[in-house]
């Protein structure tokens, strides 16, 4: 199967009948002036837009569209006095790593890219091109909302996995693969094919899902993680260290190691009505599964050759 099939394939899921509705919904903005439609961006821990000229009715309109395509994981967003908060507040994690994330005119691509909220933060940087890749089309449809407004040729979303990487003919400079790889039954062939698809000196970030210790091991949870089931491996620092070593990688840089806390992934009016304080047990220090509760680690690689 070739790059163009699959694309075919991906393609089919907007017709599904949950999605068509939500492409309706976001086609009702058509129906705004364009005039209404200038706005600003700036781009601080929310990706805000402005529209100085909007109407209350256009306004209305445009928050209907937006609680249509609930649950928002990604974000924060904002549309002059709405604010999407997403369930995640993924601002905290790209503060974390965006001074590790060389731009400036490369070609970078974000894996399991969700709505695309890492994708018009790094437009700051002033890359040549960003891509995004994720399968699911409720994300494309947040993903096309947004970029209704922002217009943003540089940027482009296609429904594809890190399994289709192969296919594409673009080489990367920069990959991001961030909260991916526990969700992989293969790991090592997902960092593999990363690796493959950048630029001889390309860089890629990782983050994954830790387990404590030092020793060269890794959590096979059985039947879920808070909450999760498509959870696979869950390793040590050093595994992970490991696993980039074993793909090929070279210079491996940790960036940090953090708790994933309640004010980063909680339940807001925009997501869904669990959210990680639901599948923690009341200490906060496990899983309901009973297992240590998340942390991630972030690691920076390049590729020599």
């Amino acid at each position: 199967m070739n790059l163009e099939q699959i694309k075919k394939q991906r393609n089919k899921l907007l017709s599904y009948k949950n999605i068509t509705p939500l492409i309706e919904s976001i086609n009702r903005l058509n129906s705004i002036d364009k005039q209404e439609l200038i706005c600003n961006i700036t781009l601080n821990d929310f990706v805000e837009i402005n529209l100085p000229n909007i109407s209350k009715e256009s306004l209305k309109l445009i928050e209907d569209v937006a609680l249509s395509l609930k649950p928002w994981r990604k974000g924060p967003f904002k549309i002059n006095d709405i604010e999407i908060n997403s369930e995640w507040d993924s601002s905290i994690k790209y503060n974390l790593i965006s001074k590790h994330i060389n731009a400036e005119n490369k070609i970078i691509g974000d894996i399991g890219c969700n709505n695309g909220y890492y994708m018009f933060k790094m437009l700051e940087k002033n890359p040549k091109q960003i891509v995004g890749l994720d399968p699911m089309p409720l994300c494309k449809m947040q993903f096309d909302f947004i970029n209704f407004f922002i217009h943003e040729s540089k940027v482009k979303f296609e429904l594809l996995g890190i399994e289709d990487l192969e296919f594409m003919d673009i080489r990367f400079d920069v990959l991001l693969c961030l909260g991916v790889l526990y969700h992989r039954k293969s790991p090592l062939d997902s960092i593999k094919t990363i690796y493959n698809s950048l630029k001889v000196g390309g860089e890629a970030i990782f983050d994954s899902i830790i387990i404590s210790g030092d020793s060269e091991i890794a959590l096979c949870p059985n039947g879920s993680y808070a909450k999760m089931p498509n959870v696979y491996f869950i390793p040590t620092l050093k595994t992970f260290q490991n696993w980039l070593s074993r793909c090929g990688f070279s210079d491996i840089e940790h960036i940090a190691t953090q708790k994933t806390e309640i004010n980063e992934q909680r339940k807001t009016k925009w997501s869904n009505d669990m959210s990680l304080e639901n599948f923690l047990d009341s200490t906060h220090t496990k899983t309901i599964e009973g297992y240590e509760a998340p942390q991630r680690a972030y690691l920076k690689a390049r590729k020599l050759k």
